[in-house]
């Protein structure tokens, strides 16, 4: 599937070959090559698409592939015990990004998403900044669209706005959080919903199920 980028500039044709050895080594043993190629492929296209600047491609395309890899390898029976948590906003820039972020705060072992069912192109800058805060970096973030994998492999579903209507649709734990779309509002208004989210976010984590202990 790799053929489908060979018109790349040189930079990233390397960039391509990078991620791809790195991602085989990875998930080698629990998906097959064929499978790295056409994910790769399929997530350098849809950042490209949307992407501003070009130079961040290479970076978010192989982390977007990755999250899709490893989805598909726990649809294989390759699970390592520890939850999974999505977090499944409109547009995936504000509360979504938000919560995820949070959440790694906790400590909490934990592999975490975050999704929109119709994601924008960028994340709302004051979100960027009010996370910068707790330190907290955005800047390289990007909304992206939830996939049946995310769905499927995902413990508990958390929605914010539309997203309770996919959640909703799917067989999998659940739970809205009715939170305001920060789209539009002032630093400080961001900065409550950022609290509010921290606080439902500590409840959380002390909810989520412990992974098992290592074998020895």
């Amino acid at each position: 599937m790799l053929h489908d980028l060979e018109d790349l500039p040189l930079d990233h044709k390397i960039a391509v070959k990078g991620a791809r050895a790195r991602l085989y080594e990875e998930f080698d043993g629990r998906v097959t090559r064929e499978s790295v190629d056409a994910v790769l492929t399929a997530s350098w296209n849809h950042i490209d698409a949307g992407a501003r600047i070009k130079n961040h491609v290479p970076l978010l395309a192989e982390r977007f592939a990755r999250g899709q890899l490893w989805a598909l390898a726990r649809m294989g029976g390759h699970d390592d015990g520890v939850p999974a948590v999505l977090f499944l906003d409109t547009h995936d820039g504000g509360r979504a990004k938000m919560a995820k972020g949070l959440l790694g705060l906790t400590g909490s072992e934990v592999h975490s998403f975050s999704a929109g069912t119709d994601p924008e192109i960028d994340v709302v800058p004051e979100v960027v900044e009010v996370m910068h805060e707790l330190g907290v970096s955005l800047e390289q973030s990007f909304p992206k669209p939830y996939t049946d994998e995310m769905l499927q492999v995902a413990d508990l579903i958390v929605s914010f706005g539309d997203g309770s209507e996919v959640a909703a649709a799917s067989s999998v734990a659940r739970e809205h959080w009715d939170v305001p779309d920060p789209r539009g509002l002032t630093l400080e208004q961001v900065r409550a919903i950022r609290d509010d989210i921290a606080a439902r976010v500590t409840g959380l984590a002390g909810r989520l199920p412990s992974p098992p202990a290592p074998a020895g």
